[in-house]
């Protein structure tokens, strides 16, 4: 044990938590498991150290399938049912987290009763599946072929965690709804803030571009160091309502780039029908051959002060291995035959108010207008 200031004891162990940061070929799902696979092998070591069992692996928004997506037929042969989650991505979940040994977090696209969904899938560490969180605010690529999910969600608990309440979100939650919110009702961080959540944990696909950017904005990559600052204190800033209080973001954000002709003519339709300049030769056949760039920067953040305890870079792969400092007496014994699923807060399918826009995540933009404000 070790004493924080103010004379709390914390435990010397700490809540091992991991992100899985890496670049999944669009559509490629079996190369991508393997990948995944591979990256998990080479920090076998700290995953599976008896003496600091990990407790969480978080995986990147749409962790397998690819991101952008020109409709439903495009992506069906990707959905993953999710009232029977047996698909390759659920199983491997499943798989992780019973070998591993911990709840597993993954972002993965769906089907329920005809409704296509953006979720993320929890599993338990007996690999039973705990829930089903589906993106509250969709971001313009999700809208090609994506419904609403019904409300932000927190956890009252999952096995072998110990801060809880546990929060729930998927990229574009964090930003303003529709961009068109005002910028300070702060929707995603003050649902949590009201719902008591100490942990929150995100899966992203964060873009340095919107799709209806000016060509020329893909052609000057941005430098790593620039894009990591500016997306982690994009973050911070979306969560400041949760500022000084003791709550845990963990972040597992994919890299690597997709062509923006995967989002068709009538993705260009949706982003000139949010406001966009992209859509009007789109609409005539011609669909811009333009790679849009993934941030990367998969973090743990402390929002009690603000700090980084880990992070990867804009465009490394690899696996981020944090021990969270938790308070002796909330550190309790892992509960790793728990079976019921975890149940959601009381308004966790609350909606939340929408309207106005600013910088850009769900795929990204987090280096203009309120970032840089």
């Amino acid at each position: 044990l070790k004493r924080l200031q103010g004379g709390a004891m914390v435990s010397a162990m700490g809540l091992r938590v991991a992100c899985l940061q890496f670049s999944p070929i669009h559509g490629r799902v079996q190369e991508n498991l393997a990948r995944a696979d591979a990256l998990l092998a080479a920090r076998r070591a700290d995953l599976e150290d008896p003496r600091r069992p990990l407790r969480l692996l978080v995986l990147p928004e749409m962790a397998f399938s690819g991101y952008h997506f020109s409709g439903g037929q495009h992506i069906d042969p990707l959905l993953e049912d999710s009232s029977s989650p047996s698909g390759l991505a659920a199983s491997w979940c499943r798989r992780t987290a019973a070998r591993l040994g911990c709840v597993v977090c993954c972002g993965l696209p769906t089907r329920a009763r005809k409704r296509r969904r953006n979720s993320m899938l929890v599993v338990g560490p007996d690999g039973e599946v705990l829930d089903t969180y589906d993106k509250h605010f969709l971001y313009v690529s999700d809208r090609t072929w994506a419904e609403p999910g019904e409300g932000f969600r927190s956890l009252d608990a999952l096995p072998g965690i110990p801060l809880r309440p546990i929060g729930l979100g998927i990229c574009m939650d964090i930003n303003p709804r529709d961009f068109k919110a005002p910028r300070d009702a702060f929707e995603f961080a003050m649902y949590h803030k009201e719902a008591g959540s100490r942990l929150i944990v995100f899966c992203s696909a964060w873009c340095t571009n919107h799709p209806d950017d000016p060509p020329e904005a893909f052609q000057s990559p941005l430098p790593d160091a620039y894009v990591f600052n500016e997306t982690v204190r994009y973050w911070l800033k979306r969560l400041s309502p949760l500022a000084g209080q003791d709550v845990f973001f963990v972040c597992a954000d994919r890299v690597g780039e997709e062509d923006l002709s995967l989002l068709g003519p009538r993705g260009a339709s949706v982003a000139a029908a949010a406001g966009g300049s992209a859509g009007a030769e789109a609409l005539e056949g011609t669909v811009r051959s333009t790679r849009n760039r993934f941030c990367g920067c998969s973090c743990v953040l402390s929002l009690s002060d603000g700090r980084t305890l880990g992070a990867l870079g804009a465009t490394e792969e690899g696996v981020l291995v944090v021990d969270i400092p938790v308070d002796q007496d909330e550190e309790r014994p892992a509960d790793r035959d728990a079976q019921a699923a975890p149940e959601p807060r009381a308004g966790a399918l609350r909606g939340s108010a929408g309207g106005r826009r600013q910088a850009q995540g769900g795929g990204g933009r987090a280096f203009r207008s309120e970032a840089d404000e």
